[in-house]
């Protein structure tokens, strides 16, 4: 049956009998919805045999879309990152955070998030591999402005010429679609039909396949056992873990003699932002591990997290969600999930769907009371609580945040799962000499919402410090730890400033030196520009034959600015975009 007001074909799966009659690879675009995934309160696994059958459909090229709630959809991720024959068949591509549920809070954040993954069905024996395809252009939403400014609300930071006259452009956070109560975990029809724009779905090329497997067929999640892994660097043995500590060495190894030392648990908070395996340029860390490598070094930290968490204690991880599908699934089995976080954190204008948020996880160890110091809109703001965030109405620009407080405009809404207020760390005055480096506002959020004054912070990959710096700033203890001692004397020197400038009232400043810019004849926005009104009296993009007869030099100030001269000229198409 037609799925309503959609353009999929509708089948209640049980078993494969209820798809054997269709040819494979015949669909574009194949939707899973989980239905119920969680039974009494525990887990159930994905069922291979549909997720199977639902790459049998696909065509290469195809994609895969598996909605579902932020506790169980890991477990359908991990099932295709980690099972040989479907692995072979699919590539990872988003966790699209949909904002579209409308639950009361309960005794943590406002659940508004639900998960879709996103697969590409790929076919290893074709020799041209088959192209990843969205429709983006068919999915632009429309711009909206700040109730208090009337600027857009999202700071363009001086880019504002590129914004494109028909609307932005999806990210893999969407929070354009009205929020509902959710009866279960069924697609919804808005969202089925934005599935059909972007991959170019319609009635004949489209289906989906809802869960429904009786009780007597559902299996529990597997437990795992502990983790073991020999890494090649060591700690030397400590005999005790102070409290404010900065450790240079193997996390993993600390974290076993951490174990030894306090079986019953030393932290109350443990936060982790692992390198991401993309290549980053760290000081002295491989950061292009091989995959399954790199998932068993994650397992191994992770575990020691979990051993040396206090019962009640929170453990949050930072990364991406590819790699937090993995840590999800991984943690599930170990800990109390409670927030899958979408830090909706992308800080510049993209022309694609772009993956614009971090996964942020949080879970709780059983066994013991959980902090979590919010105060509600409903409730006057606790003294050292987190506090609700500005109304997405708003934008972010200090000017306006500051104009319309002063002027009483300050609508609250409640905190969620899905992050916007943070910014990552655009400027390099606030940046120390380390890739990944983490705003403080976000570490400080994470810190008072999950811990009291007094209360132990562990960081792993403590980096440039912010983690350590944050606590000490909210009155808590930490113990931070790098493999890297070009970090760790970061941080160590960070915090002796920050003892060093404490001000009148004792609270600690981080000190930080001017950071002079080399001001160019042409700037980006001008290059830009005139690419764009080039384009526009021309009536297509230009060439470079034709910008070096128009203007010359002004391929040279192109490559002074950009790493390719392609990235340039694609700017032009905006221009062709405002005369459409």
């Amino acid at each position: 049956m037609l799925d309503n007001r959609t353009s999929f074909k509708r089948i209640h799966f049980v078993s494969s009998r209820d798809t054997a009659h269709l040819p494979a690879a015949l669909y574009d675009a194949l939707a899973v919805s989980t239905a119920n995934g969680v039974a009494h309160g525990k887990l159930i696994a994905p069922p291979q045999v549909l997720l199977a059958e639902s790459l049998r459909l696909l065509r290469p090229g195809g994609l895969l879309f598996i909605y579902g709630c932020p506790a169980e959809l890991p477990h359908w991720g991990q099932h295709i990152l980690a099972t040989a024959e479907l692995s072979v068949q699919a590539i990872f591509k988003y966790w699209l955070a949909l904002d579209i549920s409308e639950e009361s809070r309960g005794a943590f954040l406002q659940p508004n998030h639900r998960g879709m993954l996103m697969f590409m069905k790929i076919d290893p024996a074709l020799k041209k591999p088959a192209k990843f395809v969205l429709h983006t252009s068919e999915t632009r939403v429309p711009h909206r402005n700040c109730t208090a400014c009337g600027q857009n609300v999202k700071d363009w930071g001086g880019k504002k010429h590129l914004l494109n006259p028909s609307g932005a452009a999806l990210s893999d956070v969407w929070r354009d679609l009205p929020r509902r109560k959710l009866r279960d975990e069924k697609i919804p029809d808005d969202v089925l039909e934005r599935i059909a724009k972007l991959s170019g779905a319609n009635a004949g090329n489209s289906l989906h396949l809802v869960a429904a497997f009786p009780a007597s067929q559902q299996a529990d999640v597997d437990e795992i056992k502990r983790v073991t892994f020999e890494s090649p660097k060591t700690i030397a043995k400590l005999s005790a873990i102070k409290p404010d500590s900065v450790h240079a060495g193997d996390c993993i190894s600390f974290l076993k003699r951490v174990e030894v030392l306090h079986p019953e648990g030393a932290f109350d908070l443990a936060f982790a932002d692992p390198p991401y395996n993309l290549e980053k340029k760290y000081s002295q860390w491989n950061d292009a591990m091989a995959n399954q490598h790199y998932l068993d070094w994650c397992n191994a930290w992770l575990d020691g997290m979990v051993a040396t968490l206090k019962p009640g204690g929170s453990l949050f991880v930072l990364n991406l969600p590819k790699w937090a599908t993995h840590h999800a699934a991984f943690l599930n089995r170990r800990l109390d999930f409670r927030h899958w976080i979408a830090w909706d954190a992308l800080s510049d204008p993209r022309g694609k769907l772009m993956p614009a948020h971090y996964a942020l996880l949080w879970y709780t160890k059983p066994g013991g009371k959980t902090v979590c110091n919010y105060s509600p809109v409903s409730e006057k703001l606790r003294d050292g609580f987190v506090s609700p965030p500005d109304s997405l109405q708003y934008c972010l620009r200090a000017k306006c945040v500051r104009d319309r407080k002063t002027l009483g405009d300050d609508v609250k809404v409640e905190l969620s799962d899905l992050w916007y207020d943070i910014h990552r760390i655009r400027h390099k005055r606030d940046r120390d000499a380390h890739p990944c480096q983490l705003p403080d506002k976000l570490m400080e959020r994470i810190i008072k919402l999950a811990t009291r004054p007094g209360d132990v912070v562990f960081d792993p990959f403590c980096g440039a410090g912010t983690t350590a710096i944050a606590a000490m700033k909210l009155g808590r203890k930490f113990v931070v730890i790098d493999v890297d001692e070009k970090y760790v004397e970061i941080t160590k020197r960070k915090l002796a400033d920050m003892r060093e400038h404490a001000d009148m009232f004792g609270e600690f400043i981080v000190p930080r030196e001017s950071t002079k810019v080399l001001h160019r004849e042409v700037t980006k926005r001008e290059v830009e520009s005139y690419l764009q009104e080039f384009a526009k009296r021309l009536k297509r993009v230009p060439t470079e034959e034709e910008v070096a007869t128009d203007r010359p030099g002004m391929l040279e100030e192109i490559d002074h600015i950009y790493a390719t001269r392609s990235a340039a000229f694609k700017r032009a198409k905006i221009g062709l975009k405002a005369t459409d």
